[in-house]
């Protein structure tokens, strides 16, 4: 009787199966995952930049002998709207701007207009001029501290609903509210070349 021969092979393991049934899984599990993360930055609308190019005040600009520019209360400013999306269009309905100085306190507005509503095609900018008429301004205090050191201090905020558009598809309003700071000298202009960016302080979503 032959008792050589070949070994029969060992049962697989219980344990081996499972190994492999849990890697599928995660596999699967992070491959969905990835692919909704993909798709939810492709859906999700990038915010609109929006910057402040111009701001001057005409009162406060020392080399001027224009006598109505020196009783003028009037402050404009240029602001200039991007919209960063590669893909969607944005409808901003009208805004709503606001202007502050920062003296002693920063309690009440100084002037405010309103933006006509405008539609704003992906990767396209959009300029804005703006005059306002101001009311209940320090001018001897902006006076006194634009000429020592630049530290006379205004601000813009800006409060809009945008929707947002890929194709025949417009998501809900969000609400923005943006707002900066700007410095101004003795020329009656910000005391910065290049343009400031008006920073989101708060986003809600709307119906």
């Amino acid at each position: 009787m032959e008792t050589g021969g070949k070994n029969a092979p060992a049962p697989a393991s219980p344990n081996s199966g499972r190994v492999r049934c849990f890697i599928l899984i995660m596999a699967i599990i992070f491959s969905v995952a990835l692919i909704v993360l993909v798709i939810w930055f492709t859906i999700q609308p990038i915010k609109p930049h929006c910057s402040l190019e111009e701001f001057f005040i005409p009162r406060l600009n020392k080399a001027s002998n224009d006598s109505q520019a020196v009783n003028s209360t009037a402050i404009s400013l240029e602001l200039s709207f991007f919209n960063r999306n590669s893909e969607k269009s944005i409808y901003y309905d009208n805004l709503d701007m606001t202007l502050y100085y920062y003296g002693k306190s920063l309690t009440s507005p100084i002037g405010n207009t309103s933006i006509p509503k405008f539609y704003q095609q992906h990767r396209h900018t959009k300029h804005h001029a703006e005059t306002i008429q101001t009311f209940g301004v320090p001018w001897e205090d902006v006076k006194m501290k634009a000429s020592n050191g630049s530290t006379a201090i205004f601000r813009v905020d800006l409060v809009m609903n945008v929707r947002y558009r890929n194709g025949i598809w417009k998501t809900r309003r969000h609400e923005l509210r943006l707002g900066v700071n700007v410095t101004i000298n003795d020329q009656g202009m910000k005391s910065v070349n290049h343009s400031l960016r008006l920073l989101v302080s708060r986003t809600t979503q709307k119906e």
